[in-house]
C-alpha cells in the first residue's frame, strides 16, 4: 500500500483545505460513535486525524480527556477553535507522540485510507490503545451501493478528490486491520446521512435526491454501504 508522494505532499494538500474550509461530516455521525464507545467519565480518547474536531467536541462534551492530532496545521487551528478543551497538535498518524497503551479510546474516522503507509497508522493505533481500550475506525467501501446503481444506470463515478485515496470490501479491510495488529469485535454501516435543506443555507434538496439519500441511508446491506465502522481492540 505504499505511493509515491511524500508527508510534504500530504501537509500541502490539507493544508490548503483546511485553509479555505473543513472537511467534516453530520454532527450526527460524531454523537453516534461517542455512543458506540459507551465512554466512561474521565476516561481518555484520541482522534487520529481529527481534522476541524468535531469529534473531539463532542468527546469533551461527554466529560472525556480528549487529544487530537492531525497532519495540517490549519485543522490543528480550527479544531483549537471547536474544541478548546482538547489537547491538539501537529503530528503524522504513522508516529503518534504518546507512550505504549496511553489511550482508553481511540477513533480515526476516514483518514486511514488516506495515509502513504497504513499498516503503521495501524500499528500505531494499536501501540497506543490500552490492553482494554476500544477503537473506532471508519474505512470506505470499494463497493457501495450507491455506485453500483450509478454504474448499472450507465452514469459516470465521480472522481476521487483527495491526494490518496484507497477503498476495499469490508472483509479486505478487516483482514488488513487484523493482519496489523487489531481484533474487528463488530462492524456496522455508515450511509451519508439524508438532509432535507444544504447546509448551512436554506437551499432546499430536491425531492427526489433526498429520498435517494434516504433509502441509502437506511436500507443498503452492510456489504454495499458507503463506509465501515470497525469496532476494534488491540491483540
Amino acid at each position: 500500500m505504499t505511493v509515491q508522494i511524500d508527508n510534504k505532499d500530504l501537509k500541502n494538500f490539507y493544508d490548503n483545505i483546511y485553509a479555505q474550509g473543513d472537511i467534516r461530516d453530520n454532527d450526527k455521525l460524531y454523537r453516534w460513535i461517542i455512543n458506540l464507545l459507551k465512554p466512561v467519565k474521565g476516561k481518555s480518547l484520541l482522534d487520529v486525524s481529527c481534522g476541524g474536531g468535531w469529534l473531539l467536541k463532542e468527546a469533551s462534551r461527554r466529560n472525556l480527556v480528549s487529544f487530537g492530532f492531525d497532519i495540517s496545521s490549519f485543522a490543528v487551528e480550527n479544531s483549537k477553535n471547536n474544541s478548546p478543551n482538547s489537547g491538539v497538535f501537529v503530528a503524522n498518524g504513522e508516529r503518534i507522540p504518546f507512550k505504549d497503551s496511553y489511550f482508553d479510546y481511540l477513533t480515526c474516522l476516514g483518514s486511514l485510507e488516506h495515509f502513504i503507509h497504513p499498516e503503521a497508522g495501524v500499528q500505531e493505533i494499536k501501540r497506543v490503545l490500552k490492553n482494554d481500550g476500544k477503537a473506532i475506525i471508519i474505512l470506505p467501501n470499494k463497493y457501495p451501493l450507491e455506485d453500483i446503481l450509478k454504474i448499472y444506470r450507465g452514469k459516470n463515478l465521480h472522481e476521487p478528490w483527495q491526494i490518496l485515496e484507497r477503498a476495499e470490501t469490508k472483509d479486505d479491510w478487516k483482514a488488513f486491520l487484523e493482519q496489523n495488529g487489531l481484533v474487528v469485535l463488530k462492524t456496522y454501516r455508515y450511509n451519508k446521512y439524508p438532509e432535507f435543506f444544504q447546509r448551512n443555507t436554506l437551499k432546499i434538496k430536491s425531492i427526489r435526491k433526498f429520498f435517494k439519500t434516504f433509502f441509502l441511508y437506511h436500507f443498503s446491506p452492510l456489504s454495499f454501504s458507503q463506509q465501515f465502522v470497525f469496532i476494534c481492540k488491540k491483540v
